[in-house]
């Protein structure tokens, strides 16, 4: 398998010095010099159409800027489009003005080691040092190559491809983001696909938002999105674990999990104090006790985002990224599913959705059934089943007539959210424990919090009753 890092170009002068890369007594490397230019129009047309024009010597290649709707695994090379001589030659109608924009300039090294072919990329795009390493060989020996060089060297799956860096770079702007939200309807392919395509997608959500996760600051969405993911991403292992169980897919859970768990406290916190803590300020403005457990909260906001942001500096959230980049594209794992399982994972999403849904659906019926008498844990645990049940049907939208399902979602998500604000009181009361409770020293403040938070959860139960008669009554896009 081929997999395409990016790594900080201080660490590369480094890693030629490695033990890590072990090679044969005779194997020498191979340089070459690299000059790629980059085309588009001055209104930057193909990039607005998601695609990258590049020129090199002996010819053009236009390929894809971002996945869209597209197989574009994490840490694989773009896809080309087509190749040729010359722009003519590429069979698309390319826009008028063509320019270059972007060249990068450097030098290419190519290296057999013991199990594993390594090309690294050095070089400038607008004086920026940029730096690219590929490695190529059997799926376990890049993989461990790979988790051991990211342990020493700050080598990461790339946020965005070569070509997308260097429009970054040419117009000062952020590349854009590979995949967000949900992921694309599935198509016609199988389940195998779709499962790897998901967590792919998800594995780019999370690292789009990472470096803004970890520069901390008043902006909670980067670390909501995140979380969101990861909780998908698990949700999708948990949809295909019936025919996709092998000891790689559950390691990739639990890596999965042990993000969740960094994530969770430093989400819970922001949840606090900009929308649970926020409400209760706002009825009461002057009141001192209250504006002393807001900054005792903020501190242990300020704790939790600075645990978090060591993680996702540290070299295990590098190898995170990896793990899972590399369960999506390796076919190796595929091999150790029961005959059972492989036969499942042959099949259609659509035969193999009908299924997985209509048995998520029944549990969110089944949690729901009484409802209006269900208590605080019960009404939890229907927001954690709508919430499983949505999840899934992300994954197995139908690109034919997707409305049925997109409208079922919604809502299942309108009675997520307003399952949610009680959920959001549960978590609360908790969090006010760790600042005391009503026993300790914010506890006049504490007091008022969870009165707010008691009064509110009983003007919340109405519009939960009305959710779910709209979930109820609205028909099963699979059935």
């Amino acid at each position: 398998m081929l997999m395409e890092f990016s790594l900080h170009p201080d660490d590369a002068s480094r890693l030629s010095r490695s033990k890590l890369l072990a090679r044969p007594p005779a194997a020498r490397s191979i340089y070459r010099t690299v000059r790629l230019v980059w085309h588009d129009s001055p209104e930057r047309d193909l990039r607005s159409d998601g695609l990258a024009l590049e020129e090199r010597r002996g010819g053009w290649r236009l390929e894809r800027l971002t996945p869209g709707n597209h197989a574009w695994l994490p840490a694989q090379p773009p896809p080309e489009i087509a190749h040729g001589r010359l722009p003519a030659d590429l069979g698309y109608a390319l826009p008028d003005g063509l320019g270059p924009f972007a060249v990068f300039e450097g030098r290419l090294a190519t290296s057999v080691l013991d199990a594993v072919t390594m090309g690294l990329l050095r070089g400038s795009i607008s004086q920026t040092p940029v730096c690219r390493l590929t490695l190529d060989g059997a799926d376990a020996a890049v993989r461990d190559l790979a988790l051991a060089l990211a342990g020493g060297f700050r080598l990461n799956v790339p946020r965005a491809s070569l070509a997308a860096e260097a429009m970054a770079i040419a117009d000062a702007v952020a590349p854009p983001p590979r995949r967000l939200g949900a992921p694309e309807p599935f198509g016609d392919t199988t389940v195998a696909a779709a499962f790897t395509n998901a967590i792919g997608h998800f594995t780019d959500v999370v690292l789009h938002f990472a470096p803004l996760a970890a520069e901390g600051g008043p902006n909670t969405e980067p670390v909501h999105q995140m979380r969101v993911a990861v909780r998908r991403a698990r949700s999708a292992i948990a949809v295909f674990k019936h025919g996709l169980a092998c000891p790689d897919v559950a390691a990739a859970d639990q890596a999965l999990k042990a993000l969740g768990a960094v994530l969770g406290p430093a989400r819970d916190w922001d949840v606090f104090l900009t929308e649970t803590l926020a409400r209760v300020t706002a009825a009461f403005p002057e009141d001192a006790k209250l504006r002393r457990l807001t900054k005792a909260a903020q501190r242990q906001r300020s704790d939790s985002h600075a645990t978090l942001r060591d993680w996702l500096l540290s070299p295990g959230f590098r190898q995170w990224a990896i793990g899972l980049a590399w369960l999506c594209a390796s076919q190796s794992w595929h091999a150790t599913l029961s005959a059972e399982e492989q036969a499942a994972s042959a099949m259609t999403p659509t035969d193999f959705a009908a299924h997985v849904l209509q048995r998520r659906w029944k549990k969110v019926s089944a949690a729901g059934k009484s409802i209006k008498t269900l208590d605080a844990p019960g009404l939890h645990r229907l927001r954690l089943r709508a919430k499983r049940a949505r999840y899934a049907m992300e994954i197995f939208v139908p690109t034919g007539n997707a409305k049925p399902a997109q409208r079922l979602i919604r809502q299942l998500s309108t009675l997520q959210q307003r399952l949610g604000t009680l959920n959001d009181g549960a978590v609360a009361a908790g969090m006010l424990d760790t600042l005391g409770g009503a026993g300790g020293r914010h506890g006049y403040a504490v007091g008022l919090v969870l009165g707010f938070l008691a009064a509110s959860a009983n003007t919340e139960r109405p519009r939960i009753l009305r959710a779910w008669k709209k979930f109820r009554s609205t028909p099963r896009f699979w059935a």
